[in-house]
């Protein structure tokens, strides 16, 4: 999920063909060297992102796979328009024979890239994600103020806080209570329930889910055979840092719906009803796209019984290949209704939760 909230401070940009900037080579440790694959593919992945190229060339079939082509084509159109055309591959940092991070720049602004390759022959792509955007009128923001009143003039609905997470009080915030949809951020919630059950000697760091036939959006573990045995601590890391969804959904399955529902009062979120019954990847994604979205209307229809008795019934039993092109422009599905929702402070506090824990093993862990 790209959600972008830098959108409201930027406009649609055009589009072209430029890749003559010069490329760094940084080195995250003396001993890594820079391999040949990974400048190519680096530059391969500028060109895509302008529109050129080849993407069966350049992204291994498990990615096409998971990524498919009208998907990536969404999200380079989001990157677009914010970005405006991509000039060139500033740096290349290997974080081993295989991955990097490559810090790009466009027309209006700035991003990083994380790049891993398959290390067999032809070392195709077969993971990447773009972060660290930072379109230039956002960069030349001076102060803190300079932000809220930027945030203030901007289109649609907008707030954000800022806090030092040693502080009882924010630094600056507008709206910082109010609830907006926060996209993956929700995955704090289940990350902050597993580490309470470990906590309370109910689960372990090393215990396993075993994978069965239930049917997982894209990420690492939607292809791995039944039988399959996943440590927790494997799920939490890969939802975290890639915001692999597949592992969001089995942690959520594993731990369970409602545990995780009472969980986001004890770290923080004033308005978890919101977000009761707490919603996987799955269920938002079928919800938003199965019958253009008739589903999810239902869904909103209905009681907070009715619509636990829809996720177990009518919901479990849609394929996930019903689900329709979302998201194709760029355009959020019924995101002021159905999705995952917090407050600025809200999601201050729940990392003050996380904090609260790192003289322990577990939180130390989870941070």
């Amino acid at each position: 999920m790209w959600q972008m909230a830098r959108k409201a401070l930027r406009g649609a940009a055009g589009l072209a063909l430029l890749v003559s900037a010069p490329l760094n080579v940084t080195s995250a440790a003396d001993d890594v060297p820079v391999s040949q694959e990974l400048r190519q593919r680096s530059t391969e992945i500028l060109t895509i992102l302008n529109g050129g190229g080849d993407p069966a060339t350049t992204f291994a079939a498990s990615f096409r796979k998971a990524v498919p082509d009208a998907q990536m084509q969404a999200l380079i159109a989001s990157l677009q328009r914010q970005l405006g055309t991509a000039m060139g591959v500033e740096s290349l940092t290997p974080l081993g024979e295989h991955e990097a991070t490559v810090r790009l720049i466009f027309e209006k602004g700035t991003a990083r890239a994380w790049i891993t390759l398959s290390p067999q022959p032809p070392g195709q792509v077969t993971g990447l994600r773009v972060t660290g955007i930072m379109p230039t009128d956002i960069a030349d923001l001076a102060s803190l103020d300079d932000v809220a009143a930027a945030f203030a003039t901007a289109p649609g609905k907008t707030g954000f806080l800022v806090q030092d997470l040693d502080e009882n009080n924010p630094a600056v915030a507008l709206r910082g209570e109010r609830t907006f949809a926060i996209g993956s951020t929700f995955k704090l919630v289940i990350l902050a329930e597993l580490v309470r059950e470990i906590d309370d000697g109910l689960r372990e760091w090393t215990d396993t889910v075993t994978l069965d036939r239930t049917e997982l959006p894209a990420g690492a573990f939607r292809a791995l055979p039944p039988g399959t045995q996943v440590p927790l601590r494997r799920l939490a890391e890969e939802m975290i840092r890639v915001s692999d969804n597949s592992a969001t959904d089995l942690l959520l399955a594993e731990l369970g719906r409602t545990r995780i529902e009472a969980m986001q009062a004890r770290i923080g979120f004033t308005h978890a009803a919101r977000n009761i019954p707490f919603l996987s990847t799955m269920e938002a994604f079928k919800l938003k796209g199965v019958e253009g979205g008739a589903l999810g209307r239902r869904y909103l229809a209905q009681d907070t019984d009715g619509r636990r008795a829809m996720l177990a019934g009518e919901v479990a039993d849609v394929p996930g290949r019903a689900v329709g092109d979302l998201f194709a422009d760029g355009t959020p599905v019924m995101i002021e209704r159905l999705e995952w929702f917090a407050a600025p402070a809200d999601l201050a506090r729940a990392m003050r939760w996380f904090q609260g824990r790192k003289d322990s093993a577990n939180g130390q862990e989870a941070l």
